[in-house]
């Protein structure tokens, strides 16, 4: 993990039903950033926000290595209409 943020926006409490979206938002040419965000689903309320980026490493080198094209290639194909 290269970074990771967290923005709390309403509070939560016990039993909230909340709906969360995933999405890439980033694919660089060694990570991939990834932005969340979760709603109250009662009333639409934005709870929280977060994002994260991961670097693809090499384990026997310890070094970043290329995204596959192949995964930048199909993970458009999974965009909805989640995050912003």
């Amino acid at each position: 993990m290269r970074a990771s943020t967290i923005k709390y926006h309403a509070p939560a409490v016990f039993d909230d039903l909340l709906e969360t979206f995933v999405r890439m938002s980033r694919i660089g040419r060694t990570s991939v950033t990834t932005r969340f965000e979760a709603y109250r689903t009662i009333d639409s309320v934005l709870m929280c926000t977060a994002e994260q980026t991961l670097v693809l490493v090499e384990l026997a080198e310890r070094r970043p290595t290329p995204i596959p094209d192949e995964f930048a290639a199909i993970v458009p194909a999974f965009k909805g209409s989640g995050c912003a």
